[in-house]
Parts: structure tokens; sequence; C-alpha cells
């Protein structure tokens, strides 16, 4: 019976480490994109430096936010169920959730910049003050992004020396950053996959 639960307990984290890595590779699938929106911007900042007059942006957008489940892994924690499984294993699952709640700090932070960098698209004339204080977020974005896919590559990594699988993921994928940066607001929430459309 306790081998069995043990066996039980490890399908159920593995289930849900597998949902996980489904949304990392949509996150992973995005990371292309806001590069290159980063890179666009970029070219916006460096030219409002010497032009007064600063091409407004019609659309920035934001990279999505994924969240990621652990509720089983801390019911089976909690149970004792997990300190049944394989002792080595158990130790890497560990490590996987514990890289993927740091991924979800830093998609909490990304947000954050991506919200101030929207103000872009209604700035009329940006001067060097502004300029400076737009260029440290960007960098700040520039470094999650970074970060991210790097993270993520790691645990992708991890998973193929433990035969795990990403699963479908059934939130639908937004490529807000993907959109050109000339769109309209209209139009970029008329392609939105929400209903409510983007922020």
């Amino acid at each position: 019976p306790k081998r069995q639960e043990g066996i039980q307990a490890e399908q159920v984290i593995r289930n849900e480490i597998g949902l996980n890595l489904g949304r990392l590779r949509s996150r992973r699938g995005i990371y292309g994109c806001v590069r290159g929106r980063i890179d666009e911007i970029q070219k916006l900042l460096n030219g409002a430096s010497s032009s007064p007059n600063f091409a407004t942006p019609g659309w920035i957008g934001r990279p999505q936010y994924w969240s990621f489940l652990n509720s089983r892994w801390d019911a089976e924690s909690q149970a004792g169920r997990a300190a049944l499984v394989d002792g080595g294993r158990l130790s890497q699952y560990g490590v996987m959730y514990n890289r993927m709640q740091n991924l979800l700090n830093e998609m909490d932070v990304e947000q954050a910049d991506w919200a101030k960098l929207r103000t872009l698209e209604h700035v009329p004339r940006l001067d060097s003050a502004g300029a400076l204080q737009f260029n440290v977020t960007l960098q700040d974005a520039r470094y999650r992004n970074w970060r991210l896919a790097l993270v993520t590559d790691q645990l992708f990594a991890m998973a193929k020396v433990l035969r795990l699988h990403a699963l479908p993921n059934a939130t639908p994928s937004d490529r807000s950053t993907c959109l050109p940066i000339t769109t309209t607001r209209e139009r970029a929430n008329q392609l939105s996959v929400w209903p409510i459309g983007e922020p």
C-alpha cells in the first residue's frame, strides 16, 4: 500500500509539472516577439534623444502572464505521501517547483515594467529625462525576458532527464507583442484572445 501511495503521489506531481511545462512552452514561444518589441522601443528611445519629434507608437502590447500550478505538490507534501517518492527524483521535482515560483515572481515584475512602457502610446514628445526613465524600465524588461527564457530552458533540460513531458496548455496564447508596433489599439483589441481586450 505504501509503495502504491508513493507511485500515485509521484504521478500526480508529474502531471502537475507537465501542465506547468505546457505553460512554460507557451511563454518560451513569445520570447522572440518580446525581444523584438524591446528592440523597437529601444530604437524609439534612441531617436528621441536626438530629435524633438517623437514617433509615438500605436501599440506596445505586453507579454502574456501565465500562472503555475502547485496545489498537488503542496497537498502530497503536506499529507506525507511525497516522502514515499524516490528521494533523488523528489529533490529534482522540488527544485523545479522552486524555479517555477521564481519565474512567477519575474513575470509579476515584468507586467509592471510593461504597464509603464505602454505609457509611450500616449506620449507626443519625449525629453532626455523621460527617455532615461523609459530606458531604465526597458532594460529591466529586457533582463526579465532573458531570465525567463534562460530558466525555462534549464527546466526543460531537467524535464528531459526526468522523462517529463509538457502537456497541452489549455489557456489561449495571446500574441500581443507580436503585433506590429503601428497597430491601432482598436485593432489589437479585436485580435485579442481575451473577451475584454487588452489593458
